[in-house]
C-alpha cells in the first residue's frame, strides 16, 4: 500500500512538473514571441493608415494649391489686359510662389516689370516737364490738341500740359512725311484708331479743339 502510495505521489510530482514546463514555454512562447510579433503587425497596420492618411491630405492640399494658382492666373490676365500694372505684379507673384517651376507666371512678371519701368520713367517725365518728339512716323495714333509752325510756342505749352500730368509728345515737321511744316502736340498715342478716339473724348469736352492723327 505504501508502495503504491508512494508511485502515485512520484507520478503526480512528474505530471506536475510537466504543466510547469509547458506553462512556462507557452507563457515564453506568449510573451516572447506572440505578443510582440502581434503588437508589431499594430504597429505596422497604424503606421500604414497614418502614411494613407497623410498622402490624401498631400493630394487634396495639392489640388487647393491648384485651384488657388489657375484662380490667380486668371486674375493676373485680366489686370495686365486693363494694364494694370501693380495688381498683376502681386497676383503674378504670388501664383509664381506657389509653382516656382511654373514658365509662364514669371514670364509675365518680366514683361509687367517693363511696364512699370516705362511707367515710372513717364511719371519722372511728366513730374519734370519733360517731353518726348516724335521725329519720323511710328504708325500710331495721336491724340492731337495743338499744330504750329512755331516749335517754341508749341514746346511751352507741351511742358505746360506735362506738368499737370499729360503724356505729352510733339510730333515733330518731317520733310518725308505728311508732318512736313507743323509742330504737332499730342497727349496720347494708341495702337488702335478706336482707343485714341476714345481718349480723345476727354479733351474735347473740355472744350479743345482735338483730332486723332496716325502717324
Amino acid at each position: 500500500m505504501n508502495q503504491h502510495s508512494k508511485g502515485n505521489s512520484k507520478t503526480k510530482a512528474v505530471i506536475l512538473i510537466m504543466v510547469i514546463v509547458l506553462a512556462g514555454s507557452a507563457g515564453a512562447w506568449y510573451w516572447l514571441m506572440y505578443k510582440p510579433e502581434q503588437e508589431a503587425k499594430e504597429k505596422a497596420r497604424l503606421e500604414q493608415i497614418a502614411k494613407e492618411a497623410a498622402e490624401q491630405k498631400r493630394k487634396e492640399q495639392a489640388a487647393r494649391k491648384k485651384v488657388r494658382y489657375d484662380k490667380l492666373l486668371e486674375e493676373a490676365d485680366t489686370e495686365f489686359k486693363q494694364s494694370n500694372w501693380e495688381a498683376a505684379l502681386s497676383l503674378y507673384t504670388e501664383a509664381s510662389s506657389l509653382f516656382p517651376d511654373q514658365k509662364y507666371p514669371q514670364d509675365q512678371l518680366i514683361l509687367v516689370n517693363v511696364k512699370l519701368d516705362e511707367k515710372a520713367a513717364l511719371e519722372a517725365n511728366i513730374a519734370a516737364g519733360i517731353v518726348e518728339s516724335v521725329l519720323s512716323p511710328v504708325g500710331r495714333y495721336f491724340v492731337i490738341v495743338s499744330s504750329s509752325v512755331d516749335g517754341d510756342l508749341a514746346k511751352d505749352y507741351a511742358i505746360k500740359l506735362a506738368r499737370e500730368g499729360n503724356n505729352v509728345k510733339i510730333l515733330e515737321p518731317n520733310a518725308n512725311a505728311m508732318n512736313n511744316l507743323f509742330h504737332r502736340v499730342s497727349v496720347g498715342d494708341y495702337s488702335t484708331w478706336d482707343e485714341a478716339v476714345n481718349a480723345s473724348t476727354v479733351y474735347s469736352s473740355n472744350g479743345s479743339e482735338v483730332w486723332v492723327l496716325k502717324y
